[in-house]
């Protein structure tokens, strides 16, 4: 058996593995050279080849192809000079093939990504925007030199923190404001692409989106310090909430607009000629027609010029609008294309009442009445299809509602809330919400009457009341929702209930609003 080692045998090992260990230190120490300065000037060198490439020749391979062949191989020279002088011995082959491989990806890496297909990512960013983004903002030669350098000096850590810089920073984004849309109309533009790599594209997009991103969280944590930006203190009770209906009929065309297939005519445009961005638009509208209004933008540079002005869909239409930008400096920008147009949509509750005095008793027995009577514990409230949701179904609300028959006493809330549905739109105003209850209840209390807690319905036909509600009632619906909160009062309550054991009535709202939908594309211009 062999004995095990002594602890001075495992010191002895120890100390062996430091000497090794710091070897190249000693040697420094005692007449060797510090060569570490040698690879920061490395890396300098390297920066500014990058540089270049980036700036000045952007990649471009077809006519700069020599250029770029000179540069990254004076640079593989440096840098099997520069590291054989700070080893102390001459670079290991394994390195040299390092070095060359590192060279050889930025001379053939550039010229592949152009058969990268075109394929929409976000907000008018494609899959090529963002190949190229990556492949400027992560330049090999600097990242791997400086981390070289980092192992000698303990305060070289720019290196470090700029790499983590960007990792963090993409992740925040991706997160908390990126959805990706990906068209596989796409698919069919593999091919040809410019001689140049876009990286301004992206780097205007990563600008905006965290700008948003900011400006979304710094409002959130403003609202949780302000009491009055809470529900309860916004409109009295609150959100109301509704599903979505899913059946329309036509499962292809749901009701809506949506903006379609957003791109840029050519890959790139020239200094002072158009630049025109085509979009196509699908709508369905649910009541009244829809009237479409194209907007073209560009920050900092202003309205572009749309193609047609406007455009109406009556029932169920497809069009296509163009926008053209005229006079544009050498630059990348991004384009925001959308349009404005009208909507309605339209929702429903049902609430159940029994007699006051048949729930007590039920509840004196031990007996639940909504099994006995079939009754759901809670209101369903349907929304139809479209950008907007209008909620009706009261949180925490219970049925049925007891009527007091003798006194009269209860009556049950009835709120309306209007709330952004789509993630890719807003809503620029709401112009109209109307809400129908049955001619057996009238509104009152309602808190955009403030301060008058009765009002004569605007409309009487069918056994229906009908209240609107203005613009200026309502409020500005565009930061937030918002919510009508109103009280039932019961006309009659014996004739109400006829006799019967339960009884449903359905209750209306209908949201009329202006809304807009928006993309972005982006716009590369050369001189």
């Amino acid at each position: 058996m062999t004995p095990p080692p002594s602890s001075d045998g495992l010191m002895t090992d120890l100390a062996a593995e430091d000497r090794k260990r710091n070897k190249k230190r000693r040697y420094r120490d005692y007449g060797g050279e510090d060569n570490s300065g040698n690879l920061k000037l490395l890396f300098w060198i390297a920066v500014c080849i990058q540089v270049v490439d980036l700036f000045l020749l952007q990649f471009n391979r077809t006519v700069y192809f020599y250029t770029a062949i000179s540069m990254y191989g004076v640079l593989t020279l440096l840098a099997i000079w520069f590291f054989s002088r700070e080893e102390g011995h001459l670079t290991s082959p394994q390195q040299i093939i390092l070095f060359i491989l590192i060279s050889f990806f930025y001379l053939v890496v550039p010229t592949l990504l152009y058969a990268i297909p075109d394929i929409d990512v976000v907000a008018g960013t494609t899959l090529f925007d963002w190949a190229g983004f990556f492949l400027a903002i992560f330049p090999i030669w600097p990242i791997y030199i400086g981390m070289k350098v980092a192992r000698e000096d303990e305060n070289w850590t720019f290196v470090h923190k700029y790499v983590n810089f960007w990792i963090i920073l993409l992740l925040f984004v991706f997160i908390f404001g990126v959805g990706f849309k990906i068209s596989p109309a796409f698919l069919s533009y593999i091919g040809g692409r410019p001689e140049t790599i876009r990286v301004g594209i992206v780097a205007n997009y990563l600008w905006e989106e965290v700008g948003n991103v900011a400006k979304n969280l710094w409002k959130s944590i403003v609202k949780l310090f302000d009491v009055t930006a809470l529900p309860i203190y916004n409109n009295t009770i609150g959100y109301y909430m509704s599903e979505i209906e899913r059946s329309n009929g036509d499962t292809k065309n749901p009701v809506g607009l949506y903006l379609e297939d957003v791109n840029a005519i050519e890959p790139y445009f020239y200094k002072g000629r158009p630049a025109t961005v085509w979009a196509n638009i699908r709508g369905r509208s649910f009541m009244d027609p829809i009237h479409i209004t194209p907007v073209c933008y560009i920050d900092k540079v202003g309205d572009g010029e749309p193609r047609p002005k406007t455009y109406t869909i009556y029932g169920f239409g497809t069009t296509s609008f163009s926008c053209t930008f005229n006079d544009l400096q050498k630059g990348d920008y991004t384009a925001r294309i959308g349009a404005t147009f009208n909507f309605e949509t339209w929702a429903y509750v049902t609430y159940t009442f029994v007699n006051l005095e048949t729930q007590l008793a039920m509840l004196n027995q031990g007996k639940s009445i909504n099994s006995e009577l079939d009754i759901s514990l809670h209101p369903r409230a349907v929304s139809t299809q479209g950008p907007v949701m209008v909620g009706m179904a009261p949180p925490d609300f219970k049925m049925p509602i007891g009527v007091d028959t003798q006194y009269n006493a209860q009556e049950p809330i009835l709120g309306v809330t209007i709330a952004n549905l789509w993630t890719e739109g807003k809503i620029d105003y709401a112009s109209e919400l109307i809400i129908m209850v049955p001619d057996d209840f009238k509104l009152v209390n309602c808190d955009r009457w403030y301060p008058a807690t009765e009002r004569a319905p605007d409309e009487s036909e069918g056994g229906v009341d009908t209240y609107k509600f203005k613009r200026e009632e309502i409020g500005d619906v565009r930061e937030t929702f918002k919510s009508v909160t109103c009280w039932l009062h019961i006309k009659d309550p014996s004739a109400l209930l006829s006799g019967a054991q339960k009884v449903e009535r359905t209750f209306v709202a209908a949201a009329k609003y202006q809304y807009r939908l928006e993309e972005r594309e982006g716009i590369h211009v050369r001189e």
